[in-house]
């Protein structure tokens, strides 16, 4: 019966899933909510799981490590269960260990790495670039690509050299950096909405093309409409909640007391011949 049902099941759930996320687009309702809370929830369960297994496949389980007695493999175990300690005020302090120390590995790890590819690799390739071809072919012989791509890097590389003023040469070649960037970045941001149209079109495509039997994925569009129906007529009918009574207006502050009125000095009176 199971064997029977499961396929169905898989349909129903991915496409509630998915229409329940695009539910959004008319605004935020308990539906998307409770896909979000549900995506959320099923992540931390996987990563939780996840690190576990890796943790005692790495740890534990291979050959030299604690089966066999090298304690030292204890320690990463212990710094992962001190987090434990976020959930606790007294111990809290405990925490920041294993904080500090993942922190202070990734951003080591993190910033090698971009040196390494975003600069030194960047370089090195930019150096290497052939600027003539290999062959006698008057179209080969300048390749186009390289030379853009070298203009490219140092006119971009000129607009953020601030030594001197941007004028002449320097301010001609800062101007062609700068229109470098803004193409680069330009396309930057099209490869990202393109990347988010992709995964539009998949779940598109996982409506309208996924089926068992017959049945198909979009045959529960009408249902969430449904749904959608019912929870707008319940947003709108529902009562408000009490009003909260206005907050009591704090006491006036008594004024500051008034200084006394200074007293008058006496004139001295002229004496008259």
């Amino acid at each position: 019966m199971l064997d029977v049902i499961a396929p169905y099941l898989t349909i129903v759930f991915g496409a509630f899933l998915t229409l329940f996320v695009y539910s959004f687009l008319w605004k935020e309702n308990p539906l998307s909510r409770a896909m979000e809370h549900l995506f959320i929830g099923l992540a931390a369960a996987y990563i939780t799981g996840y690190v576990y297994d890796a943790a005692m496949k790495v740890a534990v389980l291979t050959g030299g490590r604690l089966k066999d007695g090298n304690l030292v493999w204890a320690l990463p175990i212990i710094i992962g269960f001190m987090y434990l300690f976020f959930f606790t005020k007294k111990y809290f302090w405990l925490y920041r260990f294993p904080v500090s120390i993942v922190a202070g590995i990734g951003a080591g790890l993190v910033i090698v790495g971009n040196i390494q590819s975003n600069f030194v690799a960047q370089v090195a390739a930019t150096v290497k670039l052939p600027l003539l071809g290999a062959t006698s072919s008057a179209w080969e012989w300048f390749p186009l690509d390289n030379i853009f791509i070298l203009i490219g890097v140092i006119t971009a590389l000129s607009f953020f050299f601030f030594t001197f003023e941007h004028t002449g040469p320097l301010g001609i070649s800062a101007r062609i950096g700068r229109y470098v960037m803004m193409a680069a970045f330009g396309s930057a941001y099209g490869f990202t909405v393109m990347a988010r149209i992709s995964l539009l079109i998949g779940r598109l495509r996982y409506l309208y093309e996924t089926s068992e039997a017959g049945f198909y994925a979009y045959y529960l569009i009408p249902v969430v409409i449904v749904l959608m129906l019912i929870v707008a007529y319940w947003e709108r009918t529902r009562k408000p909640s009490a009003a909260l009574p206005p907050p009591t207006p704090a006491p006036a502050a008594a004024p500051p007391p008034e200084a006394p009125p200074a007293e008058e000095v006496p004139r001295k009176r002229k004496k008259t011949s």
